[in-house]
């Protein structure tokens, strides 16, 4: 489909000059018949919104229009000219661009009612190549159950959640394994500093501390016991009072019958084979991701071609951005033009990576002719309603969703064919 309104065959005539990578440049001429049409168009375009004294808006005459407006008239007639050109210098060629065209070389002093314009134009289009080396790719298979050891490992994990903590005995002394609720107040340089306060605070003596050598000023104190000290940051002098308000054993539950019981399990072994199915489905999915990235880290490896920069650039973008706004809470406007170039050195080579395999994805499935149905689409669609569906409502919205989502869901299932057959055709080790 055409991006604008094509011009009539024989007002334009276009000319491949060059092509490197996936950036084709053209010569495009505009006939003077194009031009004197998109003069006629713009002058009845601007007379529409003209206004002048002694006239209703719209229906100033175009003769005194194109005296008065004729800067707007020719502004606009470029515009129409060069999108009309444009449309039908692509359908001449050939060429299906993968963004919007630009103009690259054009004199627009040339641009005059009845005179042929022309202009040098560049379109990226898809890389060209024939893709190679997808079958028989050597994978290795990750184990797609949990080991004895990594269930272990999970329900020692659950007792630390469940874990409580209280009071030392009398007397207690602060090590390396407990908890210290401590109060402090600390000054820079003599000052006092706020950041360097805090009225409570539970300290585990066994994880990193964030306050200068805090924790290693309070071993051996008691509850109640008082400490002062200093340590130099930089150039400053920080200095702290420490008061020691109580010391904190962890206390880990009994991984019994009890325990499970208190989780909602009717006895220990019920609680061991939930979480030994969780973590089997788990590995599972860990195991099909695995060897999908085992698969497409063969395939871009094996097939190097150019990447579309426009593309390549709008997506890096567009995932910047979105990374922006979600993770640091700022706008992409707020960036210094070093963050910037810090995050788009992150973020591109996934994006240029993630480009490469679909474009290899889709040469697969056109040379081995795996196309998504309509069939599986309602297979798809039917499979949602059973799982998902839990009332009237529910079926219309998820009915009206894969409706309005369908070409987008045939994409995702014909990626899921073509990734079926590579599996099929992989060499597991």
């Amino acid at each position: 489909m055409s991006i604008f309104k094509t011009a009539a065959a024989g007002e334009v005539n276009a000319k491949q000059l060059s092509k490197e990578g996936c950036r084709v440049t053209l010569s495009v001429e505009a006939t003077p018949e194009l031009i004197t049409k998109a003069f006629q168009n713009a002058a009845v375009q601007v007379q529409s919104r003209a206004q002048m004294q002694g006239f209703r808006a719209g229906k100033v005459p175009l003769d005194l229009v194109k005296q008065n407006f004729a800067g707007h008239i020719k502004e606009r007639a470029l515009d129409l000219a060069v999108k009309s050109a444009i449309s039908a210098a692509l359908e001449q060629t050939k060429l299906n661009p993968v963004t919007l065209p630009s103009l690259t070389k054009a004199d627009f002093a040339t641009f005059n009612d009845g005179q042929a314009f022309t202009f040098e134009l560049a379109v990226d289009v898809a890389p060209e190549f024939d893709v190679k080396d997808y079958k028989g790719i050597e994978v290795t298979k990750k184990p797609e159950t949990a080991t004895e050891e990594e269930v272990t490992a999970q329900l020692q994990r659950i007792l630390e959640g469940n874990a409580r903590l209280e009071s030392a005995a009398e007397g207690a002394v602060i090590d390396e394994k407990v908890y210290a609720v401590v109060q402090y107040k600390g000054k820079r340089n003599g000052q006092d500093d706020y950041k360097l306060s805090a009225d409570s605070e539970l300290i585990d003596m066994a994880a990193p501390q964030t306050m200068p050598e805090l924790a290693k000023n309070i071993l051996g104190l008691k509850k109640g016991d008082t400490k002062d000290y200093e340590v130099k940051e930089g150039e400053d002098t920080l200095s702290f009072h420490v008061i020691v308000d109580d010391i904190k054993n962890k206390i880990m539950p009994t991984l019994d019958d009890a325990f499970a019981k208190d989780m909602g399990f009717d006895n220990l072994d019920a609680l061991k084979a939930r979480v030994q199915e969780g973590m089997n489905a788990e590995a599972k999915e860990n195991s099909a991701r695995d060897l999908v990235a085992q698969i497409e880290a063969h395939l871009v490896k094996t097939n190097e071609f150019a990447l579309p920069e426009t593309l390549v650039q709008e997506y890096t973008d567009s995932s910047l951005n979105n990374f922006v706004r979600n993770v640091t809470q700022m706008k992409p406007e707020q960036l210094s033009a070093e963050q910037r170039k810090s995050f788009e050195e992150r973020i591109r080579p996934t994006v240029e990576k993630d480009l490469r395999v679909g474009y290899i994805i889709h040469a697969i499935a056109k040379k081995e002719n795996l196309q998504a149905t309509e069939a599986d689409w309602q297979a798809e669609l039917d499979k949602s309603l059973t799982t998902n569906a839990q009332s009237k409502a529910d079926e219309k919205k998820i009915r009206a969703f894969f409706e309005e989502r369908k070409e987008h869901i045939l994409a995702t299932l014909n990626e899921r064919k073509v990734f079926d057959f590579l599996k099929e055709q992989a060499v597991v080790k």
